[in-house]
C-alpha cells in the first residue's frame, strides 16, 4: 500500500497579523494533486488540523472542502487531533465518516481499535494525549511523565507483529533525551516535560508524527515528523517543507518526499536601508533586519515598494545588541511567580488559566510563602 503523510496544517493561522488562508488553500491543493499523481491509497494527517481549538467558520469550511476532495478521489483518510485541536470537535460525525473510509481519532478511551487498511496493514490512530487522559482509564497508571503515559498506552495495545503496523500520533518524541529540531511556531513544554523516547514505538513499522514543524526523523527513519506544509515563523526560513510518501510491502517500508511549493516564501533580508531599496521587488513574506545605526522615519512605507508583504522590521545595531539581554532580564524580574506559572501553563496547554485556576494558583503560592 502507499500512503501520503502530512501534519500541522494549522488552518486559520495568522502570522504577524497576516492571514495565511490563501497560502493554506494552495498547499492543500498540492496534497490532493500529489495524492492523484502518486496514486496513493490513503492520506494520513497527524494532528493540528486547526490553529485553535475553536476554529473559525472559514477554517472549518476549508478543511471540509479538503476532506470532500479526498473522498472524491476514492481513497482513505486517517486523521488525529493535535494539541491545538479539540478532539471532540475534530471527531464530530466520525462514525458516519468511517463508513466512507474517512477516519477520525476519537477521544482516548483506554482502547484503540486498529483500522484495517488492507489484509496486511493496520492503522492505529492516537490523538494528542496528556497523562491525565490516560489515568482516567488505567487505574494502575500513576499520573506522571509522558514517557510513562505512552508506555502504558502502547502496552495495552494488541499489536499483531505479522502485519504492517502504522501509528499516527501527535506528541513530542525524542531520542535518548535528545529533542527534535524545533522552531518558534511550536508550543513545547518548559523543561521537556512531554518527552517520549522513540523506543516506545518499536512494535510499529512506521510512526507518522505531527507536532514539530521541521520535517525530520527521530531515532530511525520510519519514526518521522512530516512537518508543517508552510513556514509559520522566520526561524523556519531555511526549512524545506515536504510531504512523505510511504510504500508498504510485507512489513518493508520505503519513503520518498515531495516538496511543497508555496505561493509566497518566508524570507529574511538584512542590510542597510540604502542597499535594501536596491533589491528587486518580492511578494514573499519578509522580515527586514536593518543594520543602520540611526533610526529611519516611516521606514516600512519606504520599503514596501520593494517588499510588498513586510511582516516584521527590526534593527540590529550597536544599541539593540547592547540592550537585548538587559530587556530580557528586566522582563523576567518584573513577573511575579504566579505570572510566570501562568506563562508556563499556557505554553504547556495552549490556553490561559481561567479565573478559578488563577485562584488555586494564588492559594498555592500563599501557602508556600507561609511555610517558608
Amino acid at each position: 500500500m502507499r500512503f501520503l503523510h502530512v501534519s500541522d496544517l494549522h488552518i486559520g493561522k495568522k502570522v504577524k497579523g497576516f492571514s495565511l488562508y490563501e497560502d493554506q488553500i494552495h498547499v492543500l491543493k498540492q496534497i490532493i494533486n500529489t495524492a492523484k499523481a502518486k496514486d496513493v491509497d490513503g492520506i494520513i494527517i497527524a494532528g493540528d488540523i486547526y490553529d485553535t481549538s475553536m476554529p473559525s467558520g472559514e477554517a472549518v469550511n476549508c478543511f471540509d472542502e479538503f476532506i470532500s476532495e479526498i473522498h472524491s478521489l476514492g481513497i482513505s483518510c486517517y486523521v488525529v487531533s493535535g494539541n491545538h485541536d479539540s478532539v471532540s470537535r475534530v471527531a464530530f460525525g466520525s462514525n458516519i465518516m468511517a463508513k466512507e473510509k474517512i477516519y477520525f481519532a476519537k477521544k482516548y478511551s483506554g482502547l484503540i481499535t486498529p483500522i484495517e487498511a488492507d489484509k496486511e496493514t493496520n492503522i492505529w490512530l492516537l490523538p494528542f494525549i496528556r497523562p491525565v487522559d490516560v489515568r482516567e482509564y488505567h487505574s494502575d497508571f500513576e499520573v506522571g511523565s509522558y514517557e510513562d503515559m505512552m508506555r502504558t498506552v502502547i502496552g495495552n495495545l494488541k499489536i499483531n507483529p505479522k502485519k504492517t503496523n502504522i501509528l499516527v500520533a501527535h506528541q513530542f518524541i525524542t531520542k535518548s533525551g535528545v529533542s527534535p529540531q524545533t522552531s518558534d511556531s511550536e508550543t513545547v513544554s518548559l523543561g521537556t516535560l512531554d518527552n517520549i523516547d522513540f523506543s516506545n514505538f518499536d512494535k510499529f513499522d512506521y510512526v507518522a508524527l505531527g507536532h514539530i514543524h521541521k520535517p525530520q526523523s527521530m531515532g530511525r527513519e520510519t519514526v518521522r515528523y512530516a512537518g508543517s506544509p508552510l513556514k509559520y515563523s522566520f526561524s523556519e526560513k531555511n526549512d524545506k517543507k515536504s510531504m512523505v510518501i510511504i510504500d508498504c510491502l510485507k512489513k518493508k517500508i520505503s519513503l520518498d518526499y515531495v516538496s511543497f511549493k508555496p505561493i509566497r516564501d518566508m524570507k529574511e533580508f538584512a542590510g542597510k536601508f540604502e542597499d535594501l531599496v536596491k533589491l528587486p521587488k518580492t511578494d514573499d513574506y519578509a522580515r527586514i533586519v536593518l543594520q543602520d545605526e540611526n533610526y529611519i522615519v516611516d521606514v516600512k512605507q519606504k520599503l514596501e515598494t520593494n517588499f510588498t508583504n513586510i511582516m516584521e522590521i527590526v534593527y540590529d545595531n550597536l544599541y539593540t545588541r547592547e540592550n537585548k539581554h538587559i530587556k530580557k532580564a528586566e522582563l523576567i524580574e518584573k513577573q511575579t511567580p504566579q505570572e510566570l506559572f501562568g506563562i508556563f501553563y499556557e505554553l504547556q496547554n495552549n490556553k490561559k488559566l481561567n479565573s478559578e485556576q488563577k485562584k488555586i494558583v494564588e492559594k498555592v503560592f500563599e501557602d508556600l510563602e507561609g511555610a517558608l
